[in-house]
């Protein structure tokens, strides 16, 4: 997460899960995670509003739906590796709460709320914008397809679609990137573009159709 804490305790107290302090004992997350949420959400936003001055409050909103989603945390949960240092109790163990997307989304939250109470809003600004900023130029606006397509997979299967590029042909100068899409399932889409963001838009547009998703 390229941030050192100088309390480690806040640390400690972020990644223990309440099945955790139930079975021993001692401080658990939750009131973290309520902290980091409120942080992620002003920081985001504030990233939003300087990175796209020109989009209207509509817009800027479907895309901090996109970066605080419960899959994309999750992912840098993973990122992180705090699905590996997360103190979970006995049951929670049992039953794999180490890929659960909504408990690894709420561990990200509260390293959040830990770093904010340890550093303040600077250095959480910080934090929060080097590990979103690769995410910016891959929001997709609400007449993107990828948005119908997000919102679809997220609801279905409680993770949101992966791209990747599955091809790269021609001159530094004049790629063309061939882009799948996939869920669970498998691939549902591909498409081409001159950038990775049309290859994107072109795949999603493909799968819409292949999943009869209705605008």
């Amino acid at each position: 997460m390229n941030y050192r804490f100088k309390d480690e305790r806040l640390l400690e107290t972020a990644l223990t899960h309440t099945s955790w302090a139930y079975e021993n004992g001692g401080e658990h997350n939750e009131r973290l995670e309520f902290l980091g949420d409120a942080v992620l959400q002003l920081c985001s936003t504030e990233m939003l509003y300087c990175n796209f001055p020109d989009d209207r409050e509509g817009v800027l909103h479907g895309y901090r739906t996109q970066l605080v989603s419960t899959g994309h945390l999750a992912d840098i949960a993973k990122r992180w590796n705090l699905d590996k240092e997360a103190k979970l109790g006995k049951g929670e163990e049992a039953t794999g709460g180490r890929k659960k997307a909504r408990l690894l989304a709420g561990l990200f939250e509260a390293v959040l709320g830990a770093i904010y109470l340890d550093g303040g809003l600077e250095a959480s600004m910080t934090v929060i914008q080097e590990v979103l900023k690769g995410d910016l130029e891959g929001l997709a606006s609400h007449s993107d397809p990828r948005v119908l397509l997000h919102e679809w997979v997220q609801q279905e299967t409680g993770m949101p679609p992966e791209y990747s590029v599955a091809q790269e042909e021609g001159p530094p100068h004049d790629r063309m990137f061939t882009i799948e899409v996939s869920t669970s399932d498998g691939v549902v889409g591909q498409g081409t573009g001159r950038s990775k963001k049309q290859g994107s838009i072109a795949a999603a547009e493909a799968a819409v159709a292949t999943l009869g998703l209705k605008r």
